[in-house]
């Protein structure tokens, strides 16, 4: 039976073993009955489990997993789950299997040290907010007394790579390359349509529209690299779910490509959707052939977002406003639309339509040129 304390607390004892014949008992708290009763469920969960019998025992790696499951398992979406995992392998790797009463800053900043050597700088700024969540929670279960983490600090990228669309010499080049059939449809669709790459291989052929030239966008892949992406039935952003138009060129190659398809429209090998690893092994082989045909070495910042960010250009420079602009790319907000035109350069300046604007005006003002005056 829940007990309450003079502090004002609420403890609650439970047997978590036998030592010598004689029963080992871990003292629970809250300062609630509810918090009591959720730390009781978790704490007995993990038991069940068989990864903890004495909490003296408990390694990282362990806590991480109690922390993953009663946590954030079934509060956030699949992909997220997915990519919280991939964060933990990563930190597991260097830290998981030390005991949480033997862990310390040192054991982290090493970890970091070992990221930043490898330049993942942004993964390592994420991966310390699970840390310190994990650390947090190890707290709250009274398996460590203190936070371990305070103090430690995010590393801010002091030379923060520019979003940029692609040039005209290298759009070029996917035009110059001898690209197999569903590399020419994959590479065209992302660069004429604006789609996220899980948008675009979630694809099933119904979700084109070749009459009403428009693609259908209603879900999403939850991505891996080891084995087969699963479908989610919703887009990243509620935004997300929209309908975007087809140019009459990428209307052609479409065409082509779905006429004697149904089902999923870029399959795996055994017909399923593609993995993360295959879709990156994919683009690898594009950026070889598109390497053959550039008298120059191809960039190192060429990546498969970059389709996106010049559709957006192309929508900019095409008189979309930003409202509509918003709604093709699938955005909640539209500083994140915003956001994506800060690769822009003096190149991109219309100045023919600022002439004309400061003309209008000074024909509204019989001549005159009001120049202003200082404060």
């Amino acid at each position: 039976m829940p007990k309450k304390r003079k502090d004002g607390r609420y403890s609650k004892q439970v047997t978590i073993g036998l030592k010598n014949g004689k029963p080992i008992r871990k003292t629970l708290y809250g300062d609630t009955l509810k918090e009591l009763d959720k730390n009781y469920r978790d704490f007995m969960s993990l038991k069940e489990k068989g990864i903890i019998l004495q909490e003296d025992n408990t390694t990282f790696r362990e806590l991480s997993e109690l922390w993953l499951t009663n946590e954030k398992i079934g509060s956030i979406r699949d992909q997220s789950i997915t990519t919280i995992k991939g964060q933990l392998s990563t930190i597991n790797s260097h830290i998981g299997d030390i005991k949480m009463r033997s862990l310390r800053q040192s054991h982290i900043e090493a970890f970091r040290a070992s990221m930043l050597k490898s330049g993942k700088l942004v993964q390592y700024n994420l991966c310390l907010s699970r840390i310190r969540a994990i650390v947090r929670y190890a707290v709250q279960k009274d398996i460590i007394t203190r936070d371990i983490t305070l103090g430690m600090k995010r590393i801010k990228n002091v030379q923060k790579k520019v979003k940029r669309s692609f040039t005209a010499e290298e759009r070029q080049l996917f035009v110059k390359a001898e690209l197999d059939s569903f590399e020419l449809c994959f590479v065209n669709l992302l660069l004429y349509t604006g789609l996220r790459k899980n948008e675009a291989l979630a694809l099933n052929v119904s979700d084109i529209d070749l009459k009403k030239k428009k693609i259908n966008i209603t879900k999403s892949l939850v991505s891996s690299k080891r084995r087969e992406s699963c479908l989610q039935e919703y887009t990243k952003t509620a935004a997300g779910k929209r309908q975007v138009p087809i140019p009459s060129f990428l209307l052609d190659i479409l065409s082509k490509y779905t006429k004697e398809r149904t089902g999923i429209l870029f399959t795996s090998r055994n017909g399923g959707y593609i993995s993360g690893g295959t879709m990156d092994f994919r683009w690898g082989k594009i950026l070889k052939k598109l390497q053959e045909v550039s008298d120059a070495p191809l960039a190192d910042d060429i990546t498969l977002h970059m389709f996106r960010h010049t559709y957006a250009s192309d929508l900019y420079k095409s008189g979309i406003d930003i409202k509509q602009a918003q709604y093709l790319l699938g955005h909640d907000d539209i500083k994140t639309t915003l956001d994506t035109y800060t690769h822009f350069g003096f190149a991109d300046v219309q100045v023919d339509k600022l002439e004309d604007y400061y003309n209008a005006v000074k024909m509204q003002s019989n001549g005159k040129v009001i120049p202003l005056k200082h404060a």
